[in-house]
């Protein structure tokens, strides 16, 4: 009997035994792509209101016009994102200052918060105007776009583009 012909028989003795080292050598191998796929895709790095900004408009295909006016309303909405962060988080600071005392004044840090809410949300509403002017130089796909695109949450790694809830 040679080892050839030995080696034949014991496989048909324990095809579950080839079966097994198979399935092992196949799950070993996605093990390791996926180690490789998970270092070779960087996580992403966060972007920041300006950055986001910046590739809404250029996913947007904007002639000369209309990047002009995009420009325009980008310094606008720095603008305002400078100036509400200026207003916004020192009342948040403070509200938050307040919760880390022990004796804190839930009514004082409520107040804060409020503020903090209502200041925002006058700085966006003063965005109205010059948002929807610089739509009205888009076309209706070009609008609804930027709508989409504007609308998305900024997304981490490995997870899909989430819609902000309000």
């Amino acid at each position: 009997m040679t080892l050839a012909s030995a080696a034949t028989r014991g496989a048909t003795r324990h095809p579950l035994l080839w079966v097994a080292l198979t399935l092992s050598l196949v799950l070993n191998l996605c093990f390791v792509a996926g180690a490789l796929w998970i270092r070779i895709q960087s996580p992403a790095v966060p972007v920041s209101p300006a950055e986001r900004l910046q590739r809404v408009g250029t996913e947007l295909a904007l002639d000369p016009q209309q990047r002009q006016a995009f420009e325009q309303y980008s310094e606008i909405v720095r603008t305002h994102m400078l100036q509400m962060r200026e207003t916004v988080e020192p009342l948040m600071s403070a509200a938050w200052a307040e919760l880390a005392k022990p004796d804190a004044d839930q009514a004082t840090a409520a107040r804060l918060f409020d503020e903090a809410g209502q200041a925002r949300r006058g700085l966006q509403r003063e965005l109205l105007v010059p948002t929807l002017t610089f739509l009205a130089t888009l076309s209706p796909e070009q609008r609804a776009r930027f709508v989409e695109l504007f609308h998305q949450r900024p997304r981490s790694w490995g997870q899909p583009p989430q819609h902000e809830s309000h």
